[in-house]
C-alpha cells in the first residue's frame, strides 16, 4: 500500500491509531497473499475460486467503508 507522507494528509487524532492499524493489517495481508500465490505456483495447485471470491468480498467491504467515511467528511 502506498501511503503519502503523514504530514501531507490531515488525519484527525481519533482516526490516526485505527488508520495506522489498518495500514499495518493491509501491508501484512499483501504479504500473506503473495505467500499464497508463491505456494500455489511452487506446488502447481491453484487455490479454490470460492476462497478468492470470499477475500474479494472482504476487500470490497473495506473499500466501501472507507468510501463512506470519506463521503461523510465531504
Amino acid at each position: 500500500m502506498n501511503m503519502m507522507q503523514p504530514d501531507l494528509i490531515k488525519i484527525p487524532a481519533k482516526q490516526s491509531p485505527v488508520i495506522n492499524r489498518l495500514h499495518d493489517c493491509m501491508t501484512q495481508a499483501l504479504a500473506y497473499a503473495a505467500a499464497i500465490r508463491d505456494n500455489a505456483q511452487d506446488d502447481g495447485q491453484p487455490i479454490p475460486m470460492d476462497l478468492v471470491i470470499s477475500f474479494e468480498d472482504d476487500y470490497n467491504k473495506i473499500i466501501a467503508s472507507l468510501h463512506e467515511a470519506h463521503h461523510l467528511a465531504s
